[in-house]
């Protein structure tokens, strides 16, 4: 709590010029370029000791696409198979526009980026061949990032493997390698792709995930994680396919690392790599081939058992479930009857324009699936229903964190370890999954931050901010003996509950991955809620709801974290370009912010969105420990507290990060702290605080003699805006 009676109300100084500002205190305003960052258990931290705190962005949802010599994205369906000649150069956006993009998201506050780069952008021609126009151009949006003080970290970004699987990430001739012929999947089901879709306009909201349990996605993750137990027979250049995909997954990041490390931006900009993101172990663990496995819990549209998904492959007419939403979760609501005609989701003979040599037994014109007994094609018999759930060889359980997921991440991490020494690795799990304990000897043990995902579920599948919200992650957790009780009705309970769930991530990671920091590598919210209601009305006021919960979370669990996302190209007819997402929190389509822009008007936050909850306070740096953070943007009520036993050194000051959107002029706001001095560095946006622990009425002997709080209030007088003028 907040003791009035302790509070003296300071009056500081304002401080408007640059010229004003000690040298030491500048450096202040951003994270150092040159300054390394320390882990210190589950802190970060720079070199005078200061806790980091990193408010991120994922840069870009736009990376997903080629942008080069033209745009495809997903809607797209010229070009879609020319997948050799499709370049990302452009990508997260022009080079002409960095400047534009950089100054806006550092106005607004951010610090940190999640950078995406896709398989595919790197190794798109073949294997082996990399883009090197790409990789300079990378390094030249590296540079810019530099000028504008962000650091950053590399996110080998995939989703449901690739474009041609229905995501992104992985380059086409990965897909062709396994036998796949990537223009069937359509009619065989081998995955639901809005490029191939008949009506990309009207494809089914939030359906790209389920591709996870499809014949291609589902595949492709079995191969390249476990390969070699699975499919012994799929022989490439004398090693296993898994192997293959393996050595050219992490040669390609290895090549992207020694590109940054030639160029000296290695810690610098570049702090270190995340996993895959939002990986997936296929099939491996399934019990029943006949039957949905426990883990596929996303089921909507047209869903096939992995029996199925085989038998349409092979061009097996069959008979599917039909699942959607209903009222109690995921439900069947019908079923529809798909014959392939024909068409098979295997290539008869090896493509061409590729240097790999297969083995005579790899499988070439069918199911490789069927080739290693698991299903009969002659008599479409299912022979080893159970075949993904043990080790075929041995018979014994698999565990995929150790035979898998960690062997992986053990031979990615020493290859860009072996450019980049300091690099830190982002742990990431599959999505909403307990992170395995890296305790083998063998383990990375150093450096390590855990970057699980967190969506609101519900609100992301349903594009609608409701009164009423799922504990899905403690039901998912067994918190709950049925969906029922972990139902929560109203704003309140709703915070509280996402509270609930972040605070378990992170108390997760603690505990199985020995105390080291968290961020959240992925978090944000549909900006086209209600098909696009706000577009039209101009009242955001359910996506600043929506935002709002989510920083409560967040900002309650004092976690880093990188939102998703900002995209360049989003425009309210097809979102993020991308299977119809629409969550960046910029859009071309945005028109002036008229009336959220009451405190200030500035070009910069124009084609912004929920700025009235994106924009809040936030401590960047901390001399001591952060203890509670909140902030309330209807009340503009910010307190925030920390623990040291040591004075504020004079160049070294807590740093928060004060939104002229909501604090413009000195008459808009108050700042209490319990003791010392605060400056307002109105230009840069900062409250720089110095406590004061000597002057401190209290006995060293107190146990809440070391805690210092900052408290921020705005004049409602001026600022308050109620809910129905709500805009953007």
């Amino acid at each position: 709590m907040l003791r009035q009676d302790s509070l003296s109300t300071i009056s500081g100084t304002t401080i408007t010029e640059k010229s004003l500002l000690t040298s030491s205190s500048v450096a202040t305003i951003n994270i150092e370029n040159n300054d390394l960052l320390y882990l210190d258990g589950k802190h970060i931290k720079d070199s005078s000791n200061r806790t980091i705190l990193l408010r991120g962005i994922n840069l870009s949802g736009a990376s997903k696409n080629p942008s080069y010599p033209s745009k495809i994205p997903s809607h797209q369906p010229e070009e879609f198979f020319d997948h050799k000649k499709a370049r990302f150069i452009g990508r997260p956006f022009p080079l002409e526009s960095a400047d534009e993009h950089f100054q806006r998201l550092k106005e607004w506050g951010f610090n940190f980026l999640r950078f995406i780069v896709t398989w595919e952008a790197i190794e798109h021609e073949g294997p082996g061949k990399y883009d090197s126009e790409f990789l300079d151009y990378i390094v030249k949006i590296l540079y810019k990032a530099k000028e504008y003080g962000f650091k950053c970290f590399i996110d080998p970004h995939q989703d449901v493997w690739s474009r041609f699987s229905g995501g992104s990430g992985a380059p086409g001739w990965t897909l062709e390698l396994a036998g796949f012929n990537i223009r069937n999947f359509m009619e065989t089901e081998a995955a639901i792709v809005q490029n191939t879709y008949d009506k990309p306009k009207e494809f089914p909201k939030m359906i790209w995930s389920t591709n996870y349990y499809k014949l291609a996605s589902s595949t492709m993750f079995t191969l390249f994680y476990s390969g070699r137990t699975y499919a012994p027979k799929c022989i490439v250049d004398d090693m296993n396919i898994q192997d293959y995909l393996q050595l050219h997954f992490i040669n390609s990041y290895k090549i992207l690392a020694e590109r940054i490390a030639k160029e000296n931006l290695t810690d610098n900009v570049v702090v270190g790599y995340d996993t895959m993101n939002e990986p997936s172990w296929g099939w491996v663990g399934t019990e029943d081939l006949n039957k949905y496995p426990e883990f596929q819990e996303y089921r909507r549209g047209k869903t096939p058992t992995p029996f199925q998904t085989m038998l349409l492959g092979e061009g097996i007419p069959c008979k599917l479930d039909v699942w959607d939403i209903v009222w109690y979760g995921f439900g069947k609501v019908g079923n529809e009857y798909i014959d392939p005609k024909g068409k098979t989701a295997w290539l008869e003979n090896d493509p061409e324009g590729y240097n790999w040599k297969k083995s005579e037994e790899f499988p070439r014109g069918e199911c490789i699936w069927a080739a290693h007994g698991v299903w009969d094609k002659s008599t479409r018999k299912l022979l080893r229903p159970d075949y993904f759930s043990m080790n075929p060889i041995n018979n014994k359980p698999y565990n995929w964190y150790e035979e898998s997921f960690k062997p992986f991440i053990r031979k990615y991490t020493s290859a860009l370890r072996s450019v980049h020494p300091n690099a830190i690795i982002f742990i990431q799990p599959p999505v909403l999954e307990i992170p395995p304990k890296f305790d083998n000897p063998e383990d990375p043990q150093e450096r390590l931050i855990y970057s699980p995902h967190w969506y609101d579920g519900l609100t992301l599948v349903q594009k609608q901010f409701n009164w009423w919200n799922i504990d899905y992650l403690g039901l998912k957790r067994g918190k709950y003996l049925g969906p029922i009780p972990a139902i929560k009705l109203g704003d309140k309970a709703i915070k509280q509950s996402f509270t609930e769930q972040l605070g378990l991530i992170k108390e997760e990671g603690e505990k199985y991955l020995d105390n080291i920091p968290c961020i959240i590598g992925e978090i944000g919210i549909p900006f086209d809620m209600e098909n696009g209601k706000a577009y039209k009305t101009g009242n955001y006021i359910q996506q600043i709801k929506a935002m709002d919960a989510n920083f409560v979370a967040l900002e309650s669990n004092l976690l880093n974290y990188t939102l998703w996302n900002y995209c360049d190209d989003n425009d309210h007819q097809w979102g993020d370009q991308w299977n119809g997402e629409d969550l960046s929190i910029y859009s071309t389509s945005n028109p002036a912010n008229s009336l959220l822009s009451y405190n200030y008007n500035k070009d910069l936050d124009l084609g912004g969105r929920a700025l009235f909850s994106l924009l809040r306070p936030f401590p960047l740096k901390t001399f001591g420990e952060p203890l509670s953070l909140n902030f309330n943007p209807w009340t503009k009520k910010f307190y925030y507290s920390y623990r040291n036993v040591t004075d504020t050194p004079k160049d070294f000051p807590t740093v928060i990060y004060l939104p002229r959107f909501h604090f413009n002029n000195e008459n808009d706001f108050t700042v209490k702290v319990s003791s010392g001095k605060w400056n307002w560095d109105k230009d840069n946006q900062r409250i720089l605080y110095w406590h004061d622990i000597t002057s401190m009425n209290e006995s060293k002997e107190n146990l809440d003699y070391s805690v210092h709080e900052i408290y921020i209030e705005g004049n409602k007088s001026d600022n308050f805006v109620d809910d129905e003028n709500l805009c953007c």
